[in-house]
């Protein structure tokens, strides 16, 4: 696509999410519109995961770049059962060229399905972050969302963010210390289980644009029981369901293990069998000494909250 300006896409991984990257960016550069300036922010891959993620990618269009974090350490106050690379995400003002004022950012179980250039093109109507409100915990005062909302002089009607997907302005996150601000909330003793999300839309309360679900179509939304229908329209919902943009594959069982049931598993496989990596390997119950790190870490937590 000679003339036409890359778009800039961050990812955080590691490891042991190697396969479902690969899955994420071949979709991306499949479906979503580009060009692409692809940067990948991770704690050391070797060198032959990072050539085939790299070769899973297919065709032109697309450039990619690694970026070594293995030395951020937040060290937030609660201990979560997300893997450290979710909070690599705050590094992602390194991983790009300070001229560049638009980013998007993905984590690394979605599935991209159909062009998302709204993501880079629409006005962001003066706000930091552009991203689709959670099904989970759709208002600032849900229960799990920010509990200290009152402490923290918050609207608990505000709404909050689902942080799978974003779309950042890039000169109001440098200029706002928007990382400075998540790390310190991170380290506080305010925060609670929701991580780096949580502490994102602390302090972002009130900056941020909302996407349609289409754009990040949470696990949740697939049924009627989690109350989507009372902050989003019903054709909304619908195209979100029938046509996602996005598939955020957002609760466990993953499609790369077993069990998963998701209504767009069998989508994810088909682009995970053309990668270098086997999807059937993959598809694996969480291990033994996952499990005991997940317990491990919610134990910790509940004795640093008190709870």
């Amino acid at each position: 696509m000679p003339g036409l300006t890359a778009r800039h896409v961050v990812v955080a991984t590691d490891e042991n999410f190697a396969m479902p990257t690969a899955v994420t960016l071949r979709s991306l550069v499949e479906n979503g519109g580009g060009p692409f300036a692809i940067s990948v922010l991770h704690n050391g891959l070797r060198t032959d995961v990072r050539d085939r993620i790299t070769a899973s990618v297919p065709g032109a269009g697309w450039t990619i770049d690694w970026h070594d974090v293995s030395h951020f350490d937040v060290r937030p106050t609660t201990a979560s059962h997300l893997p450290d690379s979710t909070y690599f995400r705050l590094r992602l003002a390194d991983a790009i060229p300070d001229d560049v004022t638009r980013v998007t950012y993905l984590d690394v179980d979605v599935l991209v399905r159909r062009d998302i250039s709204a993501l880079w093109e629409d006005d962001l109507n003066g706000a930091t972050i552009g991203a689709v409100r959670s099904v989970h915990f759709p208002f600032v005062g849900s229960r799990g969302a920010i509990n200290d909302w009152r402490v923290l002089g918050l609207d608990p009607r505000a709404p909050f963010f689902n942080a799978g997907v974003l779309a950042v302005d890039m000169d109001r996150w440098r200029a706002n210390a928007t990382a400075d601000a998540t790390l310190r909330y991170l380290r506080s003793t305010h925060c609670g289980h929701g991580a780096d999300q949580e502490a994102l839309n602390a302090v972002t309360e009130g900056q941020w644009h909302e996407f349609a679900p289409a754009f990040n179509q949470q696990t949740p939304l697939l049924d009627d029981k989690h109350g989507a229908h009372l902050f989003h329209r019903d054709d909304e919902i619908d195209t979100a369901r029938a046509d996602p943009a996005i598939v955020h594959f957002q609760t466990r069982p993953k499609p790369w293990q077993r069990q998963c049931a998701h209504p767009w598993k069998d989508a994810w496989v088909e682009v995970a069998r053309q990668t270098e990596f086997d999807p059937i390997v993959g598809l694996r119950e969480r291990s033994v000494r996952d499990e005991l790190r997940r317990r491990t870490r919610r134990a910790a937590s509940a004795l640093v909250k008190g709870t």
